[in-house]
């Protein structure tokens, strides 16, 4: 075993691959490559290099040595399995950018029917692309089943009882501990959540909650009504002044690269490419108008930065890999400026900030109950064979947690490689907690504090060598807790 040539390979590796996907992802090619370039590094796949990095990790005495491993290990493990399906998951990259629906004698890219209903005001208009949709989805549930059972084969010949008991050792993440520490949002946030969606959907779409459906919430979250406070135009620099004051630069030296183009087969779910962390980060968005704008870019802003600042002489496993709830805290933190009453008002130019502030809490509860369900859905999902017998169980959970009627086309649709809604979870609480000492620390509107600043790039510049219960040691912030999470959600609500 050669470990340097494996951490060698990893970095270029890495690289090809983020290109790659941000080339097909960004809409500026049809066809994906990436297992051409799995195929160049199929030694990163080699059953007998994960066993002997996974065993190394576990005799390793040095503990910073140990450390790296169980990251290479991750990686080496969850690589072994991508490589095994590469092919269909390229054919799947592939039809989803060449699928177009068909409505009313128009043809739309599958990609773009989410930003067209969302920004679709008549409902049964809103139906028919909500219909057409989820039968083009539905085409590629056959790619996305076969992907994800030859996952779980694969995880078994790696010497795991499962493709979850592969995702809980390698990751660390004690994935029904969590899910006990989650589903409380569910039964806490209940009463609060079925009032404010009545209202909100009453109010904003005029629709009542028993007839509500997957498409009304996306129209609500829309929010056109808050167009005219947030212009797309104002968006960078809402964005960057505070990072300004904060002695934060927003380009990272000319590090970060913002690609916002509006084409067509660009997915509509906002991303970062990291080709060389630190020295190339691009930032991907697809406009689609109103407050989404805003959250979406202020989120991948905090992904970018994060990755922007890390120490370039750190250690490949802790710049490359690592917990991935760390920089999804980070982005998070970000994008929670949205629910910062002062940001509103000083950054954005909202003179009663409150409507908009309370609408975000909103959002972000209808998140972590859809969340909390996903995480449940998704155990019971790896434990099943054949998946597809998951398709009701998929639209009940999600229809308890939204308490909207769900599509059960949608079942393997957001189901995100190796519990990443773990990562989520584990972010938002983390998350709250790095927020409320934030505001203990360097006061309420912390984002304008120029001591704010220093603090954000210390933690940046480690990377994602720490996990978030690490750093919420380091910090005294205790162990991770729903309470802050909870409390603040509350209080933006109130």
């Amino acid at each position: 075993m050669n470990l340097s040539r494996i951490r060698n390979d990893l970095e270029q590796f890495a690289e090809a691959l983020s290109r790659e996907e941000y080339l097909t992802r960004a809409g500026l090619k049809d066809e994906s490559r990436a297992s051409v370039i799995r195929e160049r590094f199929a030694s990163l796949a080699s059953r007998s290099t994960f066993a002997e990095v996974r065993g190394a990790a576990q005799e390793a005495s040095d503990a910073e040595e140990a450390r790296r491993l169980r990251f290479l290990a991750e990686f080496l493990g969850t690589n072994s399995i991508e490589y095994q399906v590469r092919e269909a998951s390229d054919r799947l990259t592939t039809a989803e950018a060449a699928q177009t629906i068909a409505v009313d004698g128009e043809r739309i890219p599958l990609r773009s029917a989410e930003v067209r209903i969302k920004n679709e005001a008549d409902r049964s208009r809103r139906a028919a692309l909500e219909s057409a949709r989820l039968a083009a989805v539905a085409e590629l549930s056959g790619l996305r089943r076969e992907i994800l059972e030859r996952s779980h084969q694969e995880a078994e010949r790696l010497g795991f009882a499962g493709y979850t008991a592969l995702c809980r050792e390698l990751s660390g993440i004690d994935l029904l501990a969590l899910r006990d520490l989650t589903q409380p949002i569910l039964s806490r946030s209940l009463d609060m959540y079925r009032e404010l969606l009545a209202w909100y959907l009453r109010r904003r779409v005029g629709v009542k909650l028993a007839e509500a459906r997957r498409h009304d919430l996306v129209r609500l979250f829309r929010a056109p009504e808050f167009d005219a406070s947030l212009p797309p135009e104002a968006l960078r620099e809402a964005a960057e002044a505070p990072l300004r004051r904060m002695r934060i630069d927003p380009q990272a030296g000319g590090r970060i690269r913002v690609d916002d183009e509006p084409r067509p087969k660009k997915t509509p779910r906002a991303f970062v490419a990291t080709p060389r962390i630190p020295d190339e980060v691009i930032l991907v968005v697809r406009p689609g108008g109103g407050p989404d704008d805003y959250a979406a870019f202020l989120h991948e802003l905090g992904h970018a930065l994060h990755f922007a600042y890390t120490d370039p002489h750190l250690a490949v496993e802790y710049r490359r890999l690592g917990d991935a709830s760390v920089t999804e805290a980070f982005a998070f933190l970000l994008d929670g400026l949205l629910r910062e009453r002062g940001w509103l008002r000083r950054f954005v130019g909202l003179t009663h900030p409150a409507d908009f502030q309370r609408f975000a809490a909103f959002h972000k509860l209808w998140f972590l109950r859809r969340y909390a369900a996903k995480l449940e859905y998704e155990l019971i999902l790896h434990d099943t064979s054949p998946v597809s017998r998951c398709a009701e169980v998929y639209r009940e959970l999600l229809a308890g947690a939204t308490l909207v009627d769900w599509p059960h086309e949608l079942y393997l649709a957001y189901v995100d490689p190796f519990f990443y809604v773990a990562r989520y979870l584990r972010a938002w609480i983390f998350e709250a907690q790095l927020r409320q000492h934030l505001r203990e620390r360097f006061d309420e509107e912390w984002y304008r504090n120029d001591r704010t600043g220093p603090f954000l790039l210390a933690l940046w510049q480690q990377g994602q060598r720490q996990t978030v219960e690490e750093l919420a040691a380091e910090l005294g912030l205790g162990p991770l807790s729903l309470d802050p999470l909870l409390a603040q959600i509350t209080a933006d609500l109130a």
